[in-house]
């Protein structure tokens, strides 16, 4: 039965609604709108945002999420102002901040804040110091890394796998410029052919996008080997880069086991480093070499090619400087 409503009545049934409207509250609690815009990404990114929320809420002693509602770009300055004071590296408390501005955006855009707290025109990123950041190798480091892996002192019952191991892991993070974690998330299945090309696809990245790296031919037969080795000594791994210990044969290797790999490489020939050094290496000789920085931001999966220019130090540019082609007067 159709119900005629006389425009009076129709009036304050949309007065009622208007009003309805006006109290509704958001749909999903905080958590699972966090849960829902966050879950693609990494669990290392999620686990790197949410600590970084929770020390926020611990310092500003945050029980409820409305009291979030007294805070200004003022107060989130003076948290920042905290983390210097007490000595957190520039690079840290960027990525803190970074992390809270997302966090803070994602709440505002779903109704649980009515002003973001956090304006990037206030609270500006800490400037790094080149020299105490991450920085490339010498590709003689890297060729002594490759020798002094041939004539480090493994486990002789497994000496042989160990060393073909750690050299592809050097290897295959210098030459695609992958993190550890997406070395150690790596399956069999994920190296796959794509037209002439082989490609491995990377289904955790940083960003929770799966992406796509070109493998070199020269290394990609160095898989097939390392893939032969394996099966030749019964170990059905479905990771490319699986743990070799006795305990732990073939199971699937940690990012920090990753990390570790490259450290007693590093080790071996005096140098203390990590995993990323290597990246970083492949990002910053790229762009030495010449190659468009769009290109090499699209290498890197970065988001920005703001992010990808910071590889590119100081020292660097001193040494190619792009004045130095320009003609005398």
């Amino acid at each position: 039965m159709e119900v005629i409503l006389t425009e009076d009545q129709n009036s304050e049934l949309k007065t009622q609604e208007n009003r309805a409207l006006e109290v509704k509250q958001p749909v999903l609690e905080p958590g699972e709108a966090l849960n829902l815009v966050f879950g693609e990404y990494a669990a290392n990114t999620q686990r790197a945002y949410a600590r970084a929320f929770r020390d926020l809420q611990q310092w500003a002693n945050i029980r409820e999420l409305q009291e979030l509602e007294n805070f200004d770009p003022l107060r989130m300055l003076e948290y920042k102002n905290q983390l210097k004071a007490s000595g957190k590296k520039p690079s840290t408390i960027n990525q803190t901040m970074s992390a809270l501005r997302k966090v803070c955006k994602v709440l505002t855009e779903f109704g649980y804040l009515k002003e973001n707290p956090f304006k990037a025109s206030v609270i500006r990123a800490e400037k790094v110091d080149s020299a105490a950041s991450k920085g490339a190798l010498q590709v003689s480091q890297l060729n002594a890394m490759i020798e002094a892996n041939e004539v480090i002192h493994y486990d002789g019952r497994i000496a042989p796998l160990l060393r073909f191991r750690n050299g592809l892991v050097l290897k295959f993070l210098y030459l695609t410029a992958a993190r550890r974690g997406e070395a150690a998330d790596l399956l069999w299945e994920d190296i796959v052919q794509d037209g002439s090309f082989h490609v491995a696809v990377l289904r955790h990245t940083k960003s929770g996008k799966e992406q796509r790296i070109k493998l070199r031919n020269e290394l990609y037969a160095e898989f097939e080997e390392w893939h032969k080795m394996l099966q030749a000594n019964k170990i059905a791994a479905p990771n490319v880069f699986p743990s070799l210990g006795f305990r732990t044969l073939g199971h699937k290797m940690s990012g920090k086991g990753i990390n570790d790999i490259v450290a007693r490489l590093g080790k071996a020939i005096g140098l203390n480093i990590s995993a990323h050094y290597l990246r970083h290496t492949a990002i910053t000789l790229a762009l030495e070499l010449g190659e468009p920085l769009q290109k090499v931001q699209s290498y890197a999966r970065h988001a920005s090619a703001n992010t990808t220019i910071r590889y590119f130090h100081d020292r660097q540019l001193l040494e190619k400087n792009p004045t130095d082609s320009l003609p005398m007067i």
